[in-house]
């Protein structure tokens, strides 16, 4: 859904405006227009942006616009050709073969082939601490048959693996192999929509629209993605003309208004949830995990807390991720039954920890957290709030130390498939502290069906993870951008800059 909050809009229709910088040309006397973007990025990657090997969600807001992968996600998330123009597997999804365009070239003049896909694919196997790897723990080899044919080995069946697809950037094999990974990223060639301009480590990285673009050359002539982690800072970037585009805080839309900016909103692919810890404490009692599920308002929350600025969720993905089961029915806030499962359970009164960040990932999270705390105390659960940046919580969630109780997270899959963050949460992943066998097995076998049957595996998911409260889903944000009032540009799901559509009224 795009949401225009400052003039009426027809629904599907993007945010327009214009922008235009003007030179004189000696030559002709007439006026030249510069279409140059910049973008308000929130953060930039920890490690260097080889496409093969960082995997952050700032790193992919440069390999989309840099480089070319088999499939591509729309603004919606659904998957669509890309140099791949079609895809089947066998019989039970563990060998896939791809077909590719045969008119995409790099940004040197090469062609790009099935073998510079197989290449990327397996360099991406051969590297230990790849990210990417991280998306692909399936996959056995991918091998170039001709010039226009990958097939794809699996070592299991994973239906889902067009998805993947979406996420794994393609670069010429013959440049990479001789430049070698820290030196292709300071000169990176890709078949994208822009080439590399220049890259300044905490400042901007800088691109050049692709006239030969294959798939046509963008309007944009330079794009810029300029670091700016305050978010006070980014709005007032795109007030003052500085910025053409940035994510801003849910508390800050009603700034917008007559600041002669606009804001573009849609749901995100990313769920919020609360996490728990049902190997220590309190919480290895699931009687105490289910009142906590049944007493927090999920409605009165986003609207209080968050100023109706997301969507109440009980499912660990988001309504627009594939895997969200739409007829499973939740469990709904319920105070008295909470009360009455406490009374139940072997909870003696005990402060339970609930560790957060007070900043970073989760817009307006201390008031989130205030606010769950206040739901719990309300049915007789008490909580110990701890605060913390963001890279401490992360370095805590994703790293080797358990966390103390209660938590709260966030996940939103890149490739827009619950495959990923399903894993995560009951096979094996940093946020399953249940080791529930029943959950990881209905986690691999969606990976063996498609379509409605895969559906009905996640309802079975969800369910059981409403019968254990392994994990509380709490709401899925929108994702509110402020945008000058010269362009026009359509938000993603997926929360991704894709720049090479952007248009600029004259």
């Amino acid at each position: 859904m795009l949401r225009h909050l400052t003039r009426p809009a027809a629904a599907g229709v993007a945010l327009v405006a214009a922008l235009a910088l003007g030179g004189c040309s000696a030559a002709s006397g007439t006026t030249a227009v510069s279409h140059d973007l910049t973008v308000g990025a929130v953060t930039e990657p920890e490690r260097q942006p080889d496409p093969l090997v960082e995997g952050s969600l700032a790193g992919f807001n440069y390999y989309y616009n840099l480089y070319d992968q088999l499939t591509t996600l729309n603004a919606d998330g659904e998957i669509e050709p890309s140099v791949a123009t079609g895809w089947t597997p066998n019989d039970d999804f563990t060998e896939w073969t791809f077909t590719l365009r045969d008119d995409v070239t790099f940004h040197n003049g090469e062609p790009l082939t099935a073998s510079d896909v197989a290449f990327s694919y397996n360099q991406v196997l051969a590297t230990p601490d790849s990210d990417i790897r991280g998306y692909m723990g399936m996959l056995e080899s991918a091998e170039a048959t001709d010039d226009t044919t990958v097939v794809f080995t699996l070592s299991s069946p994973f239906s889902p693996w067009p998805s993947i697809t979406t996420a794994v950037s393609i670069v010429p094999e013959d440049v990479y192999t001789e430049l070698g990974p820290e030196g292709f990223v300071e000169a990176p060639v890709g078949s994208g929509p822009f080439t590399y301009v220049s890259w300044t480590r905490g400042v901007e990285y800088v691109l050049e629209g692709n006239d030969d673009y294959w798939g046509g050359a963008p309007e944009v002539d330079t794009l810029t993605f300029q670091t700016v982690a305050d978010e006070e800072a980014r709005l007032n970037g795109v007030i003052a003309g500085s910025l053409d585009v940035a994510l801003i805080s849910p508390n800050q839309v009603s700034a917008v208004d007559g600041s002669g900016a606009e804001i573009a909103s849609r749901e995100s692919n990313g769920v919020i949830f609360l996490g728990t810890n049902s190997t220590k404490g309190a919480l290895e009692d699931p009687l105490v995990r289910r009142a906590i599920q049944l007493a927090i308002d999920k409605e009165e929350l986003v609207a209080q807390a968050l100023g109706g600025r997301a969507v109440a969720n009980d499912q660990p993905v988001a309504p627009n991720v594939t895997g969200h089961a739409a007829d499973a029915e939740a469990p709904g806030f319920d105070p008295e039954a909470a009360e009455e499962l406490l009374a139940q359970s072997s909870y003696d009164g005990e402060a339970i920890p609930f560790e957060y960040a007070t900043d970073g990932r989760i817009p307006l999270s201390s008031e989130v957290a205030q606010a769950i705390a206040g739901y719990l105390d309300a049915v007789g659960i008490k909580v110990e709030l701890i605060g913390m940046d963001q890279a401490s919580l992360s370095n805590k969630i994703y790293g080797t130390v358990n966390m103390e109780g209660l938590f709260l997270n966030t996940w939103a899959p890149t490739t827009m498939d619950a495959d990923m963050p399903a894993t995560n949460f009951f096979a094996g992943g940093q946020n399953d502290y249940a080791r529930s066998p029943e959950a990881t097995e209905l986690v691999e076998r969606q990976r063996t069906v498609d379509g409605a049957e895969r559906e009905a595996v996640f309802a079975e998911l969800s369910q059981v993870n409403w019968d254990n409260a392994y994990l509380i889903p709490l709401y899925t944000p929108m994702a509110d951008y402020a945008v000058s009032p010269d362009i026009t540009w359509e938000p993603r799901v997926d929360g991704e800059y894709v720049l090479k559509d952007v248009t600029f009224a004259e």
